[in-house]
């Protein structure tokens, strides 16, 4: 690339076009807090999950976007809707346009995000987040390979995720089964987190 494109292509970032570039936690918090006012005014339960709860808990991870997980969705006009429940809109904070992604599932994971949003963690900010347990929860219930990693993440973390009420939470909602379900690939996770395994990954790879 000549210097020429090197310039262009910062200019498109700091723009945050349609490129989606990457939000500091500052941004992403106060553009949860404008939603959250918005929630309040029309009684609406949420808390933050996705990369912003990540940064929270000391993630390195960037994150394009604000993920909320609700009980209902907003009465805006949205951008367009989620495919896994819900709506997508953005807000203005200061120079930036902040996709959020407002998550009101209504499929076979409902009762998991309603038990999350229950148990999320108040922060004196006015913000509410989902648990680390929780996180892991619906984190390994996504499935995908970064979903993974910030699971790895977590349980790295001191004394941050309690192992036994991950099980225990999985039970509460989905039954035995449920949990047998989740097992194995948990605890993969838990041995690649604890450096037991010489599978490779992003944060437990010390080769």
């Amino acid at each position: 690339m000549s210097e020429n494109d090197y310039q262009q292509l910062i200019e498109r970032m700091l723009k945050n076009d349609a490129s989606s570039p990457m939000i500091s936690s500052d941004t992403g918090v106060e553009a949860a807090q404008q939603a959250g006012q918005l929630a309040a005014q029309e009684e609406i339960e949420w808390a933050v999950a996705g990369g912003l709860a990540m940064h929270f808990y000391g993630s390195p991870r960037m994150t394009k976007d604000v993920d909320i997980i609700a009980s209902q969705n907003l009465s805006l006009t949205p951008q367009h809707p989620l495919s896994y429940g819900g709506q997508s809109f953005t807000l203005q904070v200061g120079r930036y346009n902040v996709q959020i992604n407002w998550i009101v599932r209504s499929d076979g994971y409902r009762e998991l995000y309603r038990r999350a949003l229950q148990e999320a963690i108040a922060l004196p900010n006015g913000l509410r987040v989902v648990s680390p347990e929780w996180l892991v929860i619906l984190k390994f219930n996504a499935g995908r390979q970064k979903d993974l990693d910030d699971i790895v993440f977590l349980l790295q973390q001191e004394k941050l995720v309690d192992r036994p009420t991950v099980k225990q939470k999985v039970i509460e909602v989905g039954g035995e089964w449920a949990w047998l379900t989740m097992m194995a690939g948990f605890r993969r996770l838990c041995d690649l987190a604890d450096g037991q395994t010489k599978e490779p990954g992003k944060y437990y790879d010390e080769g």
